[in-house]
């Protein structure tokens, strides 16, 4: 009976979240990044565009690509790391996705950008799971919030 009434309760009022999870391997200097998004979701965001009013195109995997390092980006005493794509799929109602970056030695700051879906949601909140050699934190970004920064040194 719970599971119907939370069903029902998610139909009639949507929810507008997605999930990223972001560690960092100090030994080899390597950022892993996943992100896990509701499928429906991201094509309407996809289909916004980029953040500059370009147009995402491409095959399926550069697409994907495209948005993600549009909406989500690390940044290293303020320059972006590059990051590539290693896996996107889906599963039942959300996709899935894992990109890599090589961090950079000696950083201080680390500053974490994440606007997924928040040009299509007044209520679109972005977990962050966000871990650093030790240090572990969660982070709500929101539609006004979009930056978080770290002090890792």
């Amino acid at each position: 009976m719970k599971t119907i009434t939370l069903t029902l309760l998610l139909l009639i009022h949507p929810v507008h979240v997605s999930l990223t999870g972001i560690d960092y391997d100090g030994v080899n200097r390597v950022w892993s990044v996943f992100v896990k998004v509701w499928s429906d979701d991201l094509e309407a965001d996809m289909n916004l565009g980029m953040s500059d009013g370009s147009e995402i195109t491409g095959s399926t995997e550069e697409r994907y690509f495209l948005y993600l390092t549009d909406r989500v980006m690390i940044m290293e005493d303020g320059k972006p790391v590059s990051m590539e794509l290693i896996s996107a799929g889906v599963d039942g109602l959300e996709h899935r996705f894992t990109l890599r970056a090589k961090g950079r030695k000696g950083v201080k700051d680390v500053t974490v950008m994440n606007r997924i879906m928040i040009r299509l949601y007044e209520d679109q909140a972005n977990m962050l799971l966000f871990g650093y050699e030790g240090m572990e934190e969660g982070y709500r970004f929101t539609v006004t919030d979009t930056l978080k920064s770290y002090l890792v040194k």
